[in-house]
């Protein structure tokens, strides 16, 4: 049985006005409504006016003053696949719902109906597709050790021979996924809006990161700031953009802590 090395690939779907003649930048002009005594007819001009210098300084601008309840408008989605199961699950940490106010009250609402998740993710199902055929993420660092490497392929190969047998068998094939491990391949697509994907690059891009959620965001940075250079200006690592590191004693050197930074360090 021949190892089956899963590859990483990711490929943006849809952004603003892809593929169209249209700046997709441009969206993000609409925020002029909150500073200009415009009315709603006047919005469509904003959106075709091509003056793509005027509209990366106002986004700039934005970022540089910390307004970015502008950028939520800006929707994407993205397909990713050759990603490990381990590593996928942290994307769930990104489903976060909205806080509403009521009469003072603040509270996080967990309901379809009064909430909405600034990420949703689709994830291929190992209940509902069979892995008797399937590829597996093999870390890096084990190439260095080629004995411990071996065993690994060894264990992918005993696990995808428990896949067939168990399905031979006529087991569910939700019970029978129960013996894959966390290195199996997923696949996934991610809609998310331009705010919070920066908070995701912020965490993921971070050099602590798990090399291959930091190899996926990496890869993702790049590709958003050739669509879109000035909403993601400045975007990735939070030290990049912040100028110093926030994991205070986590802090991997690279930028001096907030602490050290108050202190002249």
């Amino acid at each position: 049985m021949a190892t089956k090395e899963a590859n990483l690939r990711y490929e943006i779907l849809y952004y603003p006005f892809m593929g169209t003649s249209i700046n997709t930048e441009n969206l993000i002009m609409l925020a002029r409504l909150c500073y200009s005594p415009m009315g709603v007819g006047e919005l469509q001009g904003l959106i075709r006016h091509d003056d793509p210098a005027k509209t990366g300084r106002f986004i700039r601008d934005l970022i540089q003053a910390g307004h970015l309840g502008a950028l939520e408008h800006w929707y994407t989605t993205f397909a990713v696949e050759g990603y490990s199961r381990i590593s996928s699950q942290q994307n769930d940490r990104h489903r976060l719902v909205k806080m509403f106010r009521e009469s003072g009250v603040s509270a996080i609402v967990d309901d379809g109906e009064q909430g909405a998740c600034d990420t949703s993710q689709l994830q291929q199902s190992q209940r509902y597709v069979g892995e008797t055929d399937f590829n597996y993420v093999i870390p890096k660092s084990f190439t260095d050790h080629p004995d411990y490497l071996a065993r690994y392929i060894k264990l992918q190969e005993e696990v995808q021979r428990m896949q067939l047998d168990g399905m031979a068998l006529g087991l569910p094939p939700e019970d029978v996924r129960y013996s894959l491990t966390n290195a199996t391949e997923t696949r996934f697509v991610i809609t998310t809006n331009a705010r919070q994907l920066r908070h995701m690059l912020n965490l993921r891009c971070c050099r602590r990161a798990q090399w291959e959620i930091r190899e996926l965001f990496m890869g993702l940075l790049i590709q958003y700031q050739k669509i879109a250079p000035n909403i993601f200006w400045r975007a990735g690592p939070s030290c990049e953009e912040l100028g110093y590191c926030p994991e205070d004693k986590h802090s991997c050197g690279y930028m001096p802590t907030a602490k050290k930074r108050r202190n002249g360090e």
